[in-house]
């Protein structure tokens, strides 16, 4: 069995993307959605509003898991308790079954599963894959790749923060790795800041770093094609062709908005 673990906020068109190219090597997806954002602020349950829509689709190979955080519960607490909060769903899975961590717009590449699959067991412990980075369209690349999704036999870790983040403690920001064996090359993709500009605006003041800044500026830098100011001065990136498997093209081309220079 293989599942897939991930956190959601509003991003539907993310969600839909995930799914259909996940579902290639995916058994089953749980979803963990709070009552809040990663800032704290108030939001709807927005999966679980909807949820019958994915349940007419994927029956029961999708579940929801509902964590209600309290207006103390902010930035990196709120995210340590929703990563841990899937913990207790995991539970009816054996523990050589294999579990996927990562955030909703970290997609492994389907061609690449065996691999990371066999590297895994090769060396007895979890997967970090490293991943190509795209901002705000499917072809405009970031100038550095990204430590993505982690993938684990449901026995080498205790909760999908730990395997993520590397540590149990509240309040770790940063990746720690040092337990996982890293991929050599990148084997799938962080499409991060993508959506529609109610999403944009939204994620500005929902994620723990920009949630201080103008929603309509830094939507206007992703405009004017500068990740540079959009992403607090953390990776500039460049329009490109890229080269996508025919499984996962055949997705991403549905979504035109997605493309600086949409496929036909």
């Amino acid at each position: 069995m293989i599942i897939d673990t991930t956190l959601f906020n509003d991003e539907f068109d993310m969600l839909d993307i995930h799914l259909s190219i996940s579902e290639n090597y995916v058994d089953h997806w749980i979803i963990l959605e709070a009552n809040r954002t990663f800032s704290g602020k108030l939001k709807p349950y927005n999966l679980t509003n909807n949820l019958q829509k994915y349940k007419e689709k994927y029956g029961d190979r999708i579940e929801v898991v509902n964590l209600e955080l309290n207006e103390t519960q902010t930035n990196l607490i709120c995210e340590t308790m929703m990563r841990q909060g899937l913990s207790s769903a995991l539970e009816k899975f054996d523990n050589e079954d294999i579990v996927i961590h990562g955030d909703l717009d970290e997609i492994i590449d389907p061609t690449k599963w065996n691999q990371i699959i066999a590297l895994m067991d090769k060396n007895n412990c979890s997967v970090s894959c490293g991943f190509e980075m795209y901002f705000y369209k499917f072809d405009q690349k970031a100038g550095r790749n990204w430590k993505g999704s982690v993938v684990a036999r449901k026995r080498m870790f205790k909760t999908p923060h730990g395997l993520y983040k590397g540590s149990e403690e509240m309040g770790i920001k940063r990746k720690n790795r040092v337990n996982a064996v890293g991929t050599t090359d990148p084997v799938g993709w962080h499409w991060t800041w993508m959506g529609n500009d109610e999403i944009i605006k939204n994620k500005v003041v929902s994620c723990i770093e920009s949630q201080y800044r103008d929603p309509n500026q830094v939507l206007e830098a992703f405009k004017n094609k500068d990740t540079t100011i959009a992403v607090n001065h953390k990776s500039a990136s460049e329009i490109i062709k890229p080269v996508y498997p025919n499984v996962v093209l055949d997705v991403l081309k549905r979504y035109s908005f997605y493309w600086h220079n949409p496929l036909q």
